[in-house]
């Protein structure tokens, strides 16, 4: 009977996790924000300073950073954005109207909703799953500068919970994770950074119109790995065909190259230093969380394959180190 109710309720973990999928992404969002706030109020801790005195110093000013930098660049990157957006809508009917003179182009036109090509319908869907994440947004932040200003508390709380046997297993396994996490939240911010001003310097060389939020979108995308770059060369592409064609080309040029630069120099360097996960493991961590959790969950379909792939790594190492010994 034991065996059978461990069974039963090891076979239930994936309907669980379906069934509270908005709770898990939740825990994971504030899991990644106390690394990131972690990693951030180091340098103040390393001025003696408590540990939640320096978390809560940390998101004063991150917010400050935050309101300074939307107050001095807010109007011309919403500016920026908006033009982008027109653009690109330009383009595409642009685009429909030029499949519409063909057989073939009205025929895929026809399996193709028409709200669908547009970017202003797109950016709508994004503010409102935004918006409608506003609760969960503060939930996580809570979540996140709590775990991070008492994790001595919280990791003894949850080892009540724990067998004896398995507890020392599982907490070398979430400091692994949280070790995990922290290199490759740092690889990912140098990657965004680096990648947004490439951009950003590309589109302004090349002569495209708003080329810091094209920059931004290319930074921003970032965050998801292999899937992110292409998404954020659409908008980019858009925008360069209702310029013209030869524009077309050297922006295809332009996010080619970067894209060159970035897997074979800057990734290298970054796995090599910090975290190195196979592109393939990503990848289809990004599709099975992706096909999970809904387009909500791709955000999170990194640092999840992370976690899942630190967890494998700290079972072989286990493995390979044999059972402990006692004297």
């Amino acid at each position: 009977m034991k065996r059978v109710a461990i069974a039963v309720a090891i076979a239930t973990i994936p309907f669980l996790l379906w069934y509270f999928r908005s709770v898990v992404l939740v825990a994971v969002g504030a899991m990644l924000l106390s690394v990131v706030l972690d990693l951030m109020s180091q340098p103040l801790r390393w001025c003696r300073l408590p540990r939640a005195a320096s978390v809560a110093l940390t998101l004063v000013l991150l917010f400050a950073l935050m309101g300074a930098a939307g107050y001095v660049f807010g109007t011309t990157l919403s500016n920026e954005m908006q033009d982008v957006v027109d653009r690109a809508d330009l383009a595409a009917r642009t685009i429909a109207g030029d499949l519409q003179g063909s057989r073939w182009g009205a025929a895929v036109l026809k399996r193709i909703d028409a709200s669908q090509l547009s970017l202003a319908s797109w950016a709508g869907n994004i503010v409102s799953v935004s918006s409608s994440l506003f609760a969960s947004i503060v939930v996580m932040i809570g979540m996140g500068g709590y775990i991070v200003a008492q994790p001595a508390l919280y990791r003894a709380e949850f080892r009540k919970l724990l067998p004896r046997r398995s507890a020392e297993w599982v907490e070398m396994t979430a400091g692994h994770i949280a070790a995990s996490l922290k290199l490759w939240c740092i690889g990912q911010a140098i990657q965004m950074l680096l990648v947004g001003a490439l951009t950003t310097l590309a589109v302004w060389l090349i002569g495209l119109p708003s080329p810091v939020a094209l920059g931004v979108i290319a930074g921003l995308a970032e965050f998801i790995p292999y899937v992110g770059p292409l998404i954020a060369a659409l908008p980019a592409l858009l925008v360069a065909t209702s310029q013209g064609w030869s524009l077309l080309a050297w922006t295809v040029v332009a996010y080619v190259a970067i894209q060159q630069i970035e897997g074979n120099l800057l990734l290298p360097v970054i796995q090599r230093r910090l975290v190195a996960i196979p592109p393939a493991t990503m990848l289809f961590g990004i599709l099975v969380v992706g096909a999970f959790f809904g387009l909500q969950g791709v955000v999170f379909a990194a640092p999840i394959t992370v976690m899942v792939y630190a967890t494998m790594e700290n079972q072989a190492r286990s493995k390979a180190r044999g059972p402990c010994t006692c004297e």
